[in-house]
């Protein structure tokens, strides 16, 4: 009885610029009142695109600060439409640079939203998934893992853990040549600050330019659970104080681990891939009470009053986007039409051993380490901004602490109008344990 032939394990990778336009905003600080004056370096998309003969698996990493879920899921349909991936095979992840341009429609100053741009960009990224079945060849599979520290701190809470592990996955064709490289790693790409009006795609960029200059083909940066996690020049020298030199010795710090703990990583010819999502319900936390939502209003309305009155565009800007948060969830209550649960997806691929988890939310890094711990021995990519941007999904100590990204970061964004509350990480962590093994 003959056996029937193993699939060749296939893959391709591309890159395409987006090209924002120069003059139009930049999303991700509060305190940038200004549009871009100019770009410092190109705001790029990169897909790898695997194929076990049975199974196409479409990983794409841009350079913008999020989508929105429903954008997501309208270009998976897209490109599925276009190609022989499926849908829900495709993970679309940002890496979440705050000096990108608007992809979603924000409140307050940084949602200015070029609505033709956005549609073209959008197009791109169909376009470049929907190709890449062009350039499949013959391909090895690798992975390792190198500990980077003194990248991030905890700005939360300096007591509590950062997740310091970067993982490295190779693709190279069959002689050996690079076709991707894909480095997950969780610190907020926020060097630059609210100052800076030039686009960028700050650290993370750095890497996967570096990283392709070392050793050839397509750089992917896949951002992790980095909601809590800023990096240190923030910590060493004062918030907003980081610069283009530091966006490239971190991005060449990360590029020169990653290329070391490659070294000797065996090559796998033979590679399965599996596929799996399941859509959560995670908890939203209560509405303030009609007393307290009053107080905030007149609050906001009396921060309004000052910043005019000191010409303090910025402050006058936070004030009207807080009072357009707390109308619409004034509304929401009195029409009894406010969300109590967020639908999310759970997107995990295998990769032979390796298992690959996307979040749509900004995840604190404790739940990134915990499905790591979880999980292991198997090495975990756990990427946060995957499949859509809802918000933050901070830890039960963090919202016992309270303050911004636990309580208050929810006002900023779109359709969020109360936070993800208590056992939205309890029930992530627990679904990755389930559906990861």
């Amino acid at each position: 009885m003959s056996m029937a032939p193993k699939a060749v394990f296939k893959a391709s990778a591309a890159q395409v610029d987006l090209n924002p336009a120069i003059g139009s905003w930049m999303t991700g600080f509060a305190a940038r009142v200004a549009p871009t004056t100019g770009t410092h370096d190109p705001i790029m998309a990169r897909a790898v695109l695997l194929d076990d003969g049975r199974t196409r698996l479409a990983i794409v990493a841009c350079d913008v600060i999020g989508f929105t879920p429903a954008a997501i899921a309208d270009m998976r349909h897209r490109i599925a439409k276009k190609s022989a991936i499926s849908s829900v095979n495709i993970l679309i992840t940002c890496t979440h640079t705050h000096s990108g341009p608007v992809t979603m429609p924000f409140r307050g100053a940084m949602g200015h939203l070029n609505a033709d741009w956005l549609a073209e960009a959008e197009h791109k990224i169909v376009e470049l998934v929907a190709g890449l079945h062009n350039d499949l060849k013959p391909a090895l599979f690798a992975h390792a893992a190198a500990t980077v520290p003194d990248i991030g701190y905890n700005r939360q809470d300096q007591a509590h853990a950062t997740d310091e592990e970067m993982v490295i996955v190779a693709i190279d064709g069959a002689a050996g040549e690079p076709i991707a490289t894909l480095v997950n790693y969780a610190t907020h790409p926020v060097v630059l600050g609210p100052s800076n009006l030039l686009f960028s795609a700050d650290y993370p960029g750095e890497m996967a330019r570096s990283i392709s200059e070392r050793r050839g083909g397509i750089g992917l940066y896949l951002q992790g659970a980095c909601g809590d996690i800023d990096p240190t020049v923030y910590r060493d020298r004062g918030w907003g104080s980081g610069t283009f030199d530091d966006t490239r010795a971190i991005g060449e710090a990360l590029a020169s681990a990653a290329m070391g703990a490659l070294q000797g990583a065996p090559r796998a010819s033979e590679v399965m891939l599996r596929v799996s999502s399941k859509m959560l319900e995670a908890p939203l936390d209560e509405p303030p009470t009609p007393d307290a939502l009053t107080a905030l209003i007149a609050g906001f309305e009396a921060d309004q009053q000052k910043a005019l009155a000191a010409s303090d565009t910025m402050s006058e800007q936070v004030a009207l986007a807080m009072l357009e948060w707390a109308h619409e969830l004034e509304q929401a209550v009195a029409t009894n039409t406010l969300q109590r649960v967020l639908p999310s997806e759970l997107f995990i691929a295998a990769i032979n051993d390796m298992r690959l988890i996307g979040v749509p939310f900004e995840p604190y890094s404790d739940i990134g380490l915990q499905v790591k711990r979880n999980l292991s021995p198997l090495p975990v990519m756990f990427a946060g901004y995957a499949n859509g941007l809802y918000g933050y999904c901070p830890t039960a100590w963090a919202k016992d602490q309270g303050g911004y990204g636990a309580d208050n970061s929810c006002r900023w964004f779109p359709r969020m109008l109360t936070a993800v509350g208590y056992g939205a990480d309890e029930l992530i962590v627990k679904e990755c344990a389930a559906l990861g093994r």
